[in-house]
């Protein structure tokens, strides 16, 4: 497999490439919990794989995950769910209270900076000539956080285009491409991509016992490796074609 990690290439590798296919993918996620059994970086680690499995099978560049400058304070299973209080008490974390200008910030002014950050991105991926980019939100949420900076890059800037979408934004749902939370999908994504971030086996001689912070299929009854290969594949092909779609598009 060449370097498709556009920070550990040289110069040389980076024009080689950029003039056979000048599509940049991201992924774009965070630190939350998911589940027991799964690694709480999944939402960026599972993004960032398939960046690199696009990159590595189109020709185009990975560029570096997104991990920090979400608001913490709304849309966090840790804060905002149900299950929080257990969550945190797992976590063991210590108490704290989650007031709607924590830190001196509020939601909205914590995603106003986080659209300023994804503009900058975005300006700065245009300044090393990518004509397309596709931004993998491998936490959902961050899809309505990033559509509005898309649309105002869209049209400020005509030599490069972009596209922010999940895993099913690009290949549609169906029967092999869907999205939860730490469930059948969520987990089998992972346990393809990084199954050194998956452990099912915490929930042995724990079959029936509620999960906590987990929404969607039980992962122990239908998440499977091979359900997260199909749809990784069909995803990777979904976001290839578009990049391509961006390239004809860019000026």
């Amino acid at each position: 497999m060449e370097k498709v990690r556009y920070e550990e290439m040289l110069p040389h590798e980076i024009v080689a490439r950029r003039r056979r296919f000048p599509a940049a993918f991201v992924g774009l996620g965070g630190l939350e919990w998911h589940g027991e059994h799964l690694a709480v970086g999944n939402d960026a680690l599972k993004a960032q794989k398939l960046c690199e499995l696009a990159a590595d099978r189109s020709g185009g560049f990975a560029f570096p995950t997104l991990w920090y400058g979400e608001p913490r304070i709304t849309k966090l299973m840790e804060v905002n769910s149900k299950a929080g209080e257990k969550i945190r008490s797992k976590m063991k974390f210590k108490k704290r209270k989650f007031s709607q200008s924590y830190f001196g910030k509020t939601p909205d002014e914590q995603i106003g900076f986080y659209h300023k950050l994804l503009y900058h991105l975005l300006v700065q991926l245009n300044t090393l000539e990518m004509k397309a980019i596709c931004l993998l939100c491998g936490h959902y949420p961050i899809r309505e956080w990033a559509r509005p900076v898309v649309k105002t890059f869209n049209k400020a800037f005509k030599d490069t285009k972009v596209f922010a979408g999940t895993e099913f934004d690009y290949a549609g749902k169906g029967r092999w491409v869907g999205g939860d939370h730490a469930a059948k999908w969520e987990t089998s994504y992972l346990w393809y991509l990084r199954p050194d971030c998956v452990d099912m086996s915490v929930y042995l001689d724990r079959k029936r016992e509620p999960l906590v912070g987990v929404g969607g299929i039980d992962p122990r009854k239908e998440a499977s490796i091979e359900i997260g290969r199909r749809a990784s594949l069909l995803i990777v092909e979904a976001m290839i074609f578009k990049a391509k779609t961006l390239i004809r598009r860019a000026r």
